[in-house]
């Protein structure tokens, strides 16, 4: 008896040894390489900004400033306070990614067998896959900007015979440093010209599409009903653009270019999408060594605006002097969170694309409050000793905040833009979501359904996995599990229904697995 007692103790020990082995095991550079692939390399590779962090040999000698920049949540860039709103494609790192990185740096940096780490995407100058349907060059210009800020006006004809819609389009700059930002007109009238003046401050074209700034990605719109979403561009049109270059770059040659993505011709069910500053504020001072609260509404007036509207995504835009932005929609006590940005920075802006649409009611108002740091407390702002003033360049100051948007239609809150992005084929193929292996095979039988069907996966590494059913269209109508599961294979049923336990009609519908940064989607037929 005893001789049995003891074998079994001896066993529970070394069981246990052997798992606490396994859960202190030290990270090596494969267990690293991911997060960095998830975090930074989009940014940080060969011919990207800064300097490259694709390989151990170049990551070790940043370990520190990584470490630094991770903690005080400088990088990745990612200004929006994301516990107000959140947005498609966030770049957060996750605590427990932050946990392993850091931990990894302060315990030197293990190498291990560094063939093992997951390869590094090829990232190129666009970052939208396929060839697009109109490629615009902008004829080549220099800078004559030397003590103000420039903006010139340049045209391009599409040459187009018959009207167009576009559903995505990229601004690649071909001087990144150059462009302070672009903005994205069409001329219908064809009287648009080019002004290389410097002093073109008005836009040429009639309609705006968008803007380009440092740190903002293409805009893609989602290509499905009831979210078939398009910008009509006429035939015969131009498309004008603002190019606004910075002060003390006078020399400079720059030709950027526009890559557009039309949906076929006649196709039906497209909704009009709209890109509009509405809140603007251009009356304000700020003195010396002081600071102020700048605010704007939308519309000016008591009653709020006409009609519903679906919010697709917010520009928030303000210079150097500018240290928080703000911007809600209300009605008397109600308010409709939209962004909030506590430390603004020049350098790091963008379009932010909401993960459902925000329907804005009629009568509602839009609200921006600028915060602008004149003083010392802020090392951004051009000269604390001199008072700020709204304008145009660089060194003066602007409340500028856009939005895309659309006519509402009932339910258009409901659709989930996230899962339609984040499975849209004009997104790279190269993007961590299909270079992470952490999802191995996925099986869905039967399909086509008629009671039950099973949807088998595998997982390399142990993960916090869910797996959920969507419509054609995006919207979310079951979960069918989140829980953290160890690797191997794992399979759960759907029984045709949704969360309420209803019977489904008849159809196609999108599974989703997400497992860490990876996702892996497919259809599912109902019959």
């Amino acid at each position: 008896m005893t001789k049995k007692l003891n074998t079994r103790i001896f066993l529970l020990c070394l069981f246990s040894i052997t798992i606490q082995s396994i859960t202190t095991k030290a990270q090596d550079y494969k267990d690293i390489a991911p997060i960095l692939i998830a975090n930074c390399t989009s940014c940080h590779h060969n011919g990207g900004i800064a300097f490259s962090l694709t390989t151990f040999g170049e990551v070790t000698p940043m370990g520190n400033s990584i470490k630094n920049a991770v903690l005080d949540n400088h990088m990745p860039p990612w200004p929006p306070d994301s516990t107000y709103k959140n947005y498609v494609h966030e770049r957060i790192v996750s605590a427990a990614d932050k946990n392993t990185l850091v931990t990894w740096i302060n315990n030197g940096m293990i190498a291990g067998d560094t063939t093992l780490a997951p390869p590094i995407p090829t990232y190129g100058a666009t970052q939208l896959n396929g060839t697009p349907d109109l490629i615009l060059q902008l004829p080549k210009f220099t800078s004559t900007a030397t003590v103000d800020d420039h903006y010139y006006c340049v045209n391009v004809p599409t040459g187009l015979v018959q009207d167009r819609y576009i559903r995505a389009f990229e601004f690649i700059p071909g001087n990144a440093p150059l462009i302070h930002h672009a903005v994205i007109t069409i001329d219908t009238t064809g009287l648009a010209v080019d002004d290389m003046t410097g002093g073109c401050f008005n836009f040429q074209g009639q309609i705006n599409i968008g803007d380009f700034a440092p740190g903002m990605g293409p805009t893609v719109l989602p290509g499905v009903v009831p979210t078939k979403f398009g910008f009509r561009l006429k035939a015969g049109s131009k498309m004008s653009f603002q190019i606004h270059v910075p002060e003390g770059t006078s020399g400079l040659q720059d030709s950027s270019q526009l890559r557009i993505f039309f949906y076929p011709i006649n196709e039906p069910n497209i909704r009009p999408m709209f890109f509009e500053t509405v809140l603007q504020n251009w009356n304000f001072y700020v003195p010396a060594n002081d600071s102020i609260i700048a605010t704007q509404k939308y519309p000016t007036g008591a009653a709020g605006i006409p009609i519903d509207v679906s919010l697709y995504g917010a520009f928030p835009h303000s210079h150097k002097t500018c240290t928080a932005i703000l911007n809600y929609a209300y009605k008397n006590t109600d308010t409709i969170p939209l962004i909030r940005i506590p430390h603004w920075d020049f350098h790091w802006q963008g379009q932010y694309t909401f993960k459902n649409l925000v329907k804005i009611p009629a009568t509602y108002h839009l609200f921006a409050a600028h915060k602008f740091d004149n003083t010392i407390n802020n090392p951004n702002t051009p000269n604390p000793n001199q008072p700020v003033l709204p304008g145009t360049n660089t060194f003066d100051e602007m409340l500028f905040d856009s939005y895309l948007y659309t006519y509402y239609l009932p339910g258009d809150e409901l659709v989930n833009i996230d899962s339609l992005l984040s499975n849209d084929p004009l997104f790279a193929p190269t993007s961590v979501s299909q270079q992470d292996k952490t999802i191995g095979i996925v099986k869905v039988y039967p399909n086509p359904m008629s009671d039950l069907t099973s949807i088998e996966y595998s997982l390399t590494t142990a993960q916090f996995v869910s797996v959920k059913i969507f419509t054609i269209n995006g919207v979310e109508i079951k979960q069918l599990n989140a829980r953290i599961e160890a690797p191997g294979y794992h399979s759960v049923t759907w029984d045709g229904t949704n969360e309420a336990s209803t019977r489904l009609p008849s159809g196609t519908y999108i599974y989703q697995i997400q497992a860490g940064q990876k996702k892996v989607s497919g259809k599912v037929i109902l019959k």
